[in-house]
C-alpha cells in the first residue's frame, strides 16, 4: 500500500511544508521543476506562499496536487490549509485611517495669527512695489483736446493743447513746452501750406515715450 510522507503541519502554512519536505529530500527548485514540469517561479511562489503570482482558480489547486504528490505529501490535507490561505491572500489591505480636517478641528492660535497677518504684509508690500515700478517706467498718459486729427484749416498757426501728468517732459515736433502744474500744456505751432504732421511727445525721467500725431492741412486763402 502507498504511504504520503508524514510531516507535522501544526501552525505551518503550505509554503513551509512544501519547503521543508523538499529541503529533508535533498532537492533543489530546479530539480523539482525538471520532474514535475511546473515552472521554478510557480515553485518558489507556492514555497513562498505567494498565491498572487500564481494562476487562479484549478489551476493552482493542480500546481499544488502536482507538487505534493512528487513530495509524497497528503495532498488533502494541503488542500485544505491552501484554500484558507488564498482565502485570507485575497483580502483587501486595510487602508491606513487618515481623519479629515475640518473646520470644528482648526483651531486659530496667536502664532497663526501672526503668520498670516505676516503673509498679508509682504503680499500687499509686493503688491505695492509692482505697482510703483510699473508707474515709473510706463509711459505717461497723453490726452490732445486740439487740434483734432485730419483737421483741414485756413490758420497758418494752430494752438496744440492737452494734458498729462506732473513732472512730465513734453515736446512738440522734438521742441520742449512748458506744462503747469497740473500737467496741461498748450502751444502755438506754425503750419506750411498742405499737410502738416504734428509729433506730440510725453517722456517721464525713466519710463517709456508716449506719442500721439496730428494730421493738419493749410489750404491756401483765394
Amino acid at each position: 500500500m502507498y504511504k504520503f510522507r508524514v510531516t507535522k503541519i501544526n501552525n505551518k502554512t503550505v509554503g513551509e511544508i512544501l519547503e521543508e519536505s523538499r529541503r529533508e529530500q535533498d532537492l533543489s527548485l530546479e530539480e523539482a521543476s525538471r520532474e514535475t514540469h511546473v515552472h521554478p517561479k510557480q515553485l518558489m511562489a507556492l514555497e513562498a506562499g505567494d498565491y498572487k503570482n500564481l494562476p487562479g482558480g484549478v489551476y493552482s489547486e493542480k500546481i499544488l496536487e502536482t507538487y505534493a504528490n512528487f513530495l509524497n505529501l497528503d495532498f488533502g490535507g494541503l488542500k485544505k490549509i491552501f484554500e484558507k490561505e488564498t482565502i485570507l491572500s485575497r483580502k483587501p489591505s486595510q487602508k491606513t485611517f487618515v481623519p479629515k480636517i475640518s473646520a470644528k478641528n482648526f483651531i486659530v492660535t496667536p502664532r497663526l495669527i501672526e503668520i498670516s497677518l505676516g503673509v498679508i504684509a509682504v503680499l500687499l508690500l509686493l503688491t505695492y512695489l509692482g505697482f510703483e515700478i510699473n508707474n515709473i517706467f510706463s509711459a505717461p498718459p497723453l490726452d490732445i483736446s486740439s487740434p483734432s486729427d485730419n483737421l483741414i484749416t485756413e490758420k497758418s498757426a494752430i494752438e496744440v493743447i492737452g494734458q498729462t501728468e506732473k513732472e512730465v517732459k513734453i515736446k512738440i515736433n522734438d521742441q520742449e513746452v512748458q506744462i503747469d502744474t497740473e500737467g496741461n500744456f498748450r502751444e502755438s505751432v506754425s503750419l506750411k501750406t498742405g499737410l502738416n504732421i504734428i509729433k506730440i511727445s510725453a517722456a517721464k525721467k525713466r519710463g517709456r515715450e508716449n506719442i500721439v500725431y496730428r494730421q493738419v492741412v493749410l489750404t491756401e486763402n483765394k
